[in-house]
């Protein structure tokens, strides 16, 4: 029998805060890559010392994590550090996966920026000579990111086509979105049918259910709709022509 061992951690870094109290020469370490990898949730622990590498509370204080694209001259992403222990100097740093999935897979510079209840600003060194700038590295094709939406266009009739929802997406919010387009004044209705029946090859009309019916008078520009709920299959009805086509994404 094969068997994978797996790590479960939280990236750690250390940064190093000005203390004018402290005159001993700067003793520091070389801060990791940060490496995150899209499509996944992540959360990045965070140390603050002195030079004296000690730890120092950044209690009433305000760290900010800032990701630039040092080729475009751009910023990209700010965060601001939430505390775990403020007295004892370490943070943390939440990515959600929408944070990073309109960012190309590249390295990055990252520097956090410390700020004091005087709002006198300073920055977080990161390696031994001075330096502010970290590397970061974002990686895809590892946890999928973007998942295409349908497209119907009702090619076949005012019913359209089954979409079948592959069990593994939306397991947990199950959120459900539509646009709806127009492609001249529309009156009429667009019913939104869903089914609970296990098949996964063919479904009949009495395998479905209207969830939502949208009414339109006169529209013409696209509309967005949102549902929730754990279907097994979805599919579009409308009244009459009008509606040129829906892109739904599960």
């Amino acid at each position: 029998m094969n068997s994978i061992i797996t790590y479960l951690y939280t990236p750690n870094l250390k940064g190093v805060t000005i203390d004018e109290r402290v005159a001993n020469t700067m003793s520091l370490y070389y801060t990791p890559r940060v490496k995150l990898y899209k499509g996944v949730g992540q959360t990045i622990r965070l140390e603050f010392r002195n030079r004296d590498n000690k730890t120092v509370s950044v209690l009433g204080k305000t760290v900010e994590f800032i990701v630039t694209d040092k080729e475009a001259g751009t910023t990209l992403l700010r965060k601001t550090v939430d505390y775990v222990d403020a007295q004892r100097g370490t943070g943390s740093i939440r990515f959600e996966s929408n944070d990073l999935i309109n960012l190309p897979s590249k390295f990055y510079t990252y520097a956090l920026k410390i700020t004091d209840a005087e709002n006198v600003e300073n920055p977080v060194f990161t390696d031994d000579s001075y330096g502010c700038a970290g590397t970061l590295e974002l990686t895809d094709g590892v946890y999928p990111t973007f998942v295409p939406s349908y497209t119907e266009n009702f090619a076949t009739g005012h019913i359209g086509s089954t979409i079948f929802i592959n069990e593994s997406e939306n397991r947990n919010s199950a959120l459900h979105t539509a646009q709806v387009f127009f492609d001249s004044s529309f009156t009429g209705t667009l019913d939104i049918q869903v089914s609970l029946s296990a098949s996964t090859e063919s479904l009949d009309t009495t395998d479905f259910y209207t969830l939502k019916t949208l009414n339109y008078t006169d529209q013409t520009q696209s509309d967005i709709v949102s549902f929730q709920g754990i279907y097994s299959a979805i599919r579009f009805v409308r009244s009459t022509s009008g509606i040129s086509q829906v892109l739904y994404r599960p």
